[in-house]
């Protein structure tokens, strides 16, 4: 792991955004937006994003805020130059200058009290902080009341408070369409799922992935495992990989995973036993082509782009918010890369299933029943 001392001041306790054009090291690149003279009298917008160390990776769930991130950017024509080891995106809007600095570091490791003194530092220095994950809202919620003019922004957990606004997706509902998938798709009628952490969230998937399945395929066997019981399952791609591969040589061929970067681990062991995975929140298609079967991917590019554009333009508003089929916060993704393993009859059969949640005809469980049979 790189060290910390190319950041001076406190940079240093900036873990964050990555939205330099044609960067292709997500994980290299942190941000801290830090006010510069202008030309003028308007102060800058000062944008932070503190990323959770698990976030990052080839396809990983960041990834796809990366992307959002560089459509904002490039909405606002902003430009890009290096000063002193520094990345400073200007941007010229309404006699307003936009500066973010960025510099290379990679995501150190996470816990309650660094998230809280990533986010504090963050906000000391930002006019808007987003983060995601659920394992950074109990920071958020410490930190937040703290900065009453800073206005927040958290992705996938929930965060009550007057300036915060919580961006949530119906990821049951992306995951039952690729749990149809699956259960259409299956050879073996024996398929999996391999969650990081066995928390609500993750639930919410195992829920919707479940009744996917049984949907089109009642008779499939359907295991659950779970990594870990802490945060610790988001970043064991060797335990996941264990997992996966005893789950194929059960007679499982296509497994479903939401485990952030041990997802990792589980693509090299589909790889391994030639059977398919299913990826998650960003589309993993050409991860692996042939192997890959779909992805369910989470519009967070797009949310963390109108996020950015309503703050640079006055209209932020705090809350909470759910996005799913409807809103086009959740979907499977469909590509050159995975086309030729899913037939017409399959993607004909997801799109009525698609197009029934869409009409309220059909309601997707997001919730467990616990203990599981």
């Amino acid at each position: 792991m790189k060290t910390l001392n190319t950041l001076s001041r406190s940079l240093f306790l900036a873990v964050i955004l990555s939205i330099l054009a044609g960067c292709e090291a997500v994980q290299d690149m942190a941000m801290m937006a830090v006010p510069t003279e202008t030309e003028t009298d308007t102060q800058p917008l000062r944008v932070t994003m503190v990323y959770p160390s698990d976030c990052v990776g080839a396809a990983a769930y960041c990834d796809s805020f990366h992307v959002g991130l560089n459509a904002a950017a490039e909405a606002y024509d902003i430009h890009l130059t290096e000063i002193d080891g520094f990345y400073t995106r200007r941007v010229q809007l309404e006699a307003r200058r936009f500066d973010i600095h960025l510099t290379d570091v990679e995501g150190v490791p996470i816990d309650p009290s660094t998230s809280a003194a990533l986010m504090r530092a963050a906000a000391r220095e930002s006019d808007l902080v987003l983060t995601t994950g659920f394992q950074m809202g109990e920071p958020l919620a410490m930190v937040a009341p703290e900065f009453p003019d800073v206005n927040f922004v958290i992705f996938d957990a929930i965060v009550d408070l007057p300036n915060v606004a919580s961006i949530n997706y119906r990821a049951s509902e992306g995951s039952f369409l690729v749990g149809a998938i699956a259960g259409l798709k299956t050879e073996t009628d024996k398929i999996g799922y391999i969650g990081g952490v066995d928390v609500p969230l993750l639930r919410e998937f195992e829920a919707g992935y479940a009744a996917g399945i049984r949907a089109v395929n009642p008779d499939a066997e359907i295991l659950i495992e779970y990594i870990s019981e802490d945060v610790s399952g988001f970043e064991d791609p060797e335990k996941a990989k264990e997992l996966a591969l005893a789950q194929y040589a059960s007679g499982i061929d296509i497994i479903y995973v939401a485990a952030g970067g041990s997802g990792q681990g589980v693509l090299e062991a589909a790889q391994t036993a030639g059977k398919y995975i299913i990826w998650v929140d960003s589309n993993g298609n050409p991860l692996a082509p042939g192997i890959v079967l779909t992805s369910m991917v989470k519009e967070l590019g797009s949310s963390a782009e109108r996020i950015i554009q309503d703050a640079v333009e006055g209209r932020f508003t705090a809350g909470i918010r759910y996005l799913g089929i409807a809103d086009g916060g959740v979907s499977y993704a469909l590509d050159q890369y995975n086309a030729a393993a899913l037939p017409d009859e399959v993607i004909v059969s997801v799109e009525v299933l698609k197009a029934r949640i869409i009409a309220g005809d059909l309601v997707v469980p997001n919730t467990v029943s616990l203990p599981r049979e």
